[in-house]
């Protein structure tokens, strides 16, 4: 009878990691599977928790997680920004924030309840990751998209791109260990995730922040210290090669290539920056003396700043979803201005950006703090983005930079672009992540667990 119940517990434990990767193109869809995998078998293991040594402290986790979301929760009560005549926006909630809570709880006791997370993480995830790619490829090849982006049932093409991408180094942690074909297994879904950044989903933010992640693990590579130990130049720089060569040839396969999306990127770099250079010219002409006959230098009235800044993001780039954003963080940084330290109150981003762009957000998490909760909730949010840091305490230097690395910043350079946590899923799926990462951490310092 035993035998049959820890057989249905370990087919519980794969079911919960197999949701963690499926929800990349399931979105919020897969919430019944981590329903039956993930808090149902919770009461009936229980017991795995007694006795069990920590290696890493709890409040390591909940301290950050606390300070963030109490600050959200009290300002969502006492300090929304809004008028009493003002309508209520339906994001951020109370039901959101408790969800977030739950999410964690969940991640925490769930993963804490896997008999060795860590091997079988590092067996497991990699293939679930290659299945979503061959699904995520069907999807490509069969149409099944929205114009040139696949996003299967998720809401959103970024959800594919930076869940893929996110699982993918995570499963990086332990390189000094891996063997040499596990250790190409990863390269290959390096690649992978480079294909559907730039092609499947054709997420700039996340291509931009995979970038980021690269050129870091590219400089630690050379450190004496951490050589061997974190993937090299020659397994980086292949692994961005064969994806690129890969999206090449999607590319003129489906006519949806990177080149669709990317090639107004680059247009819009290009023109900014020779508006910039323009600027900087009649700066310095601007600063010649007025000739001493007493004749003013021709200049040209200025218009209205809302006029100029609309204006600016429109002749900058032709792309929509650029110029976009460009007139958001404007008016973001105008407001942010007006009241640095404090912000103006947590639900006013959508009444300054909902009413002028039909956004819910502005698509950027850090001028949204600075927005919402000023310094203030831009220092707390750092914090709570830099959980991974802080639960892998006891773990090499290494294995800690590839963690905080592949997950802090690698979210924290794709908000740059995009403001996820002011949005329930990547809120939620977040906060199931540091919970599973907590319990993967004590896992990994468990003996034997290699």
């Amino acid at each position: 009878m035993n035998t049959h119940l820890d057989r249905l517990w370990r087919l519980t434990d794969m079911l919960f990691l197999t949701g963690l990767a499926v929800a990349l193109f399931l979105g919020s869809k897969v919430t019944p599977l981590l329903v039956i995998a993930g808090v149902l078998p919770i009461p009936f293991l229980l017991k795995t928790l007694k006795n069990r040594h920590y290696h890493v402290s709890i409040w390591s986790l909940l301290i950050p997680f606390g300070l963030y979301f109490g600050y959200c929760l009290l300002a969502l009560f006492f300090f929304t920004g809004l008028e009493a005549s003002d309508p209520r926006p339906v994001n951020p909630s109370l039901e959101s924030y408790a969800i977030a809570i739950a999410m964690l709880v969940v991640g925490l006791v769930r993963g804490l309840q896997i008999r060795n997370l860590a091997l079988l993480f590092q067996r497991v995830m990699p293939w679930l990751l290659i299945a979503c790619f061959l699904v995520l490829s069907y999807m490509m090849f069969a149409g099944i998209r929205d114009a040139c982006r696949v996003r299967g049932l998720a809401p959103w093409p970024f959800i594919p791109a930076l869940l893929f991408s996110t699982l993918t180094f995570i499963c990086l942690v332990g390189w000094e260990k891996l063997t040499g074909s596990e250790r190409w297994l990863r390269v290959t879904l390096m690649a992978f995730s480079i294909v559907i950044s730039t092609t499947y989903t054709g997420s700039r933010g996340v291509a931009l922040a995979q970038v980021g992640v690269f050129g870091v693990f590219l400089i630690l590579g050379f450190l004496p210290s951490l050589k061997s130990r974190i993937p090299s130049w020659y397994h980086l720089g292949l692994a961005a090669g064969a994806g690129l060569l890969v999206s090449f040839f999607i590319g003129v396969i489906t006519d949806c290539g990177p080149a669709s999306r990317f090639s107004s990127t680059f247009e819009t770099v290009q023109t900014m920056a020779s508006q910039l250079t323009a600027t900087e010219e009649q700066t310095a002409v601007n600063a010649i003396p007025a000739p001493e006959t007493g004749e003013a230098l021709a200049t040209t009235p200025s218009a209205p700043e809302a006029e100029v800044e609309t204006s600016q993001a429109a002749t900058v780039t032709k792309d929509e979803a650029i110029s976009h954003r460009l007139a958001m963080w404007q008016t973001s940084i105008t407001a942010i201005k007006e009241s640095p330290i404090f912000g103006h109150g947590s639900l006013y981003l959508q009444k300054l950006i909902h009413a002028t762009y039909g956004y819910e957000h502005n698509h950027n998490q850090y001028l949204t703090w600075l927005v919402t909760g000023g310094v203030i909730q831009l220092t707390l949010g750092l914090i709570f983005l830099a959980i991974p840091w802080f639960i892998s305490n006891g773990l090499s230097t290494a294995d800690r930079l590839i963690l905080t690395i592949g997950v802090s910043l690698f979210w924290g350079l794709a908000m740059m672009f995009d403001a996820f946590l002011n949005l329930k899923f990547y809120t939620h799926y977040f906060c199931l992540l540091s919970g599973i990462l907590y319990a993967l951490s004590n896992s990994m310092q468990d003996k034997g667990s290699r």
